[in-house]
């Protein structure tokens, strides 16, 4: 059974410009955590509905992560949805909604539906292990999101 995991933000920029950021996933570095190295991403830019993402990486260094995603729904500049078609979740579903606050504000909303394995172990790692993961690999996202973010009205 899929378990979900959701987190907001606010952030000083328009949904416009927080969209066109998520858009591209070649700014994955910018919020992605240092123990996590990106080794080969190949997508298209801008996203579109069906375009895929591949991405390989290596989180702690040594722990080999390759993903197969595809944007399912793409709708500027509030909506951006990929699904992982290959790795290492059998269900991994990643919304991004952008909901204005003002000219240049919106709150950022990542609703993750996820699931690890089919057992009754994978929803247990899933229902701990992954959850508590989310929660500090999103934390630390939307730091550097509102980071980004900032920097860009300076």
């Amino acid at each position: 059974m899929p378990h979900t995991y959701h987190t907001s933000t606010p952030l000083a920029a328009s949904a416009a410009t927080m969209f066109a950021f998520h858009s591209d996933p070649r700014n994955l570095g910018h919020v992605m955590p240092p123990t996590m190295t990106v080794t080969k991403l190949e997508t298209e830019v801008p996203a579109k509905e069906g375009g895929l993402i591949e991405i390989h990486c290596r989180d702690w260094g040594f722990i080999p992560m390759q993903w197969v995603c595809r944007w399912k729904t793409v709708q500027s500049p509030h909506v951006l949805v990929d699904e992982m078609l290959q790795g290492p979740f059998s269900v991994f579903v990643h919304e991004h909604r952008f909901e204005p606050q003002g000219e240049n504000a919106c709150l950022m909303h990542d609703t993750i539906t996820y699931q690890w394995g089919r057992s009754w172990w994978g929803n247990l790692v899933s229902a701990i292990g992954v959850r508590l993961y989310l929660m500090v690999l999103f934390h630390y996202r939307h730091h550097r999101t509102r980071q980004w973010a900032a920097d860009q009205k300076g």
